[in-house]
């Protein structure tokens, strides 16, 4: 995971130092962003989904020593193409691993560990463009590529899958004009909160 992250981290800023000697630097159209959001949509809902067993478990038989959820976030490469100053259309490719753990007093191990792959087309409005200062918010809906492994002691099962993804961005705002940082606050697939660097060209 960490090699992946530096790949993308690498080809990023390449794309912003190459924006950054374009003639149309100014007034430029393309945007490329790399973001890291936290506290997704299918982390919570596996959170809650996973306490269930845990608890029947519990109390039925009082075997759980320990139950743990992962919460790694989400890390995601963008490109947006501006058609109206006011409105822009993109295309988002994420990665959220997922995990559960569930240990027994018995020392057996329960574990369900996802990949999803998001590839979710996005619709933006900026409504504020001051100078180096814009706020925005959009929509996202596409398809996940769920990659995942079960284990149960020393049974391993893995499979694959497609299912909806979604994001709705509720507000967003950036900062810089070739180079800049960007916040949003939102629900789905991308987080509640994502934070990250983009270039225009």
């Amino acid at each position: 995971m960490k090699s992946k992250t530096i790949i993308l981290l690498m080809l990023c800023l390449l794309t912003l130092s190459a924006s950054s000697e374009a003639q149309e630097t100014k007034n430029g159209k393309n945007e490329i962003r790399l973001g890291y959001g936290v506290l997704t949509a299918p982390e919570m809902a596996n959170s809650l989904m996973s306490v269930w067993p845990a608890i029947g478990m519990t109390i039925w038989k009082d075997t759980i020593s320990d139950y743990n959820c992962s919460f790694y976030g989400v890390l995601s490469l963008e490109y947006k193409r501006y058609i109206k100053p006011w409105v822009s259309v993109g295309i988002s490719l994420s990665v959220n691993p997922i995990s559960t753990l569930i240990k027994t007093k018995h020392d057996k191990e329960l574990t369900w560990n996802y990949y999803l792959i998001n590839v979710l087309p996005r619709l933006d409005f900026q409504y504020v463009n001051k100078g180096i200062f814009s706020m925005y918010s959009g929509i996202q809906a596409g398809a996940t590529v769920i990659l995942w492994q079960d284990r149960e002691g020393s049974t391993n099962l893995t499979d694959t899958g497609v299912g909806f993804a979604y994001h709705v961005n509720a507000f967003g705002m950036r900062i810089g004009k070739e180079f800049g940082a960007y916040m949003e606050w939102g629900f789905g697939f991308r987080g509640i909160v994502n934070v990250g660097i983009s270039g225009k060209f």
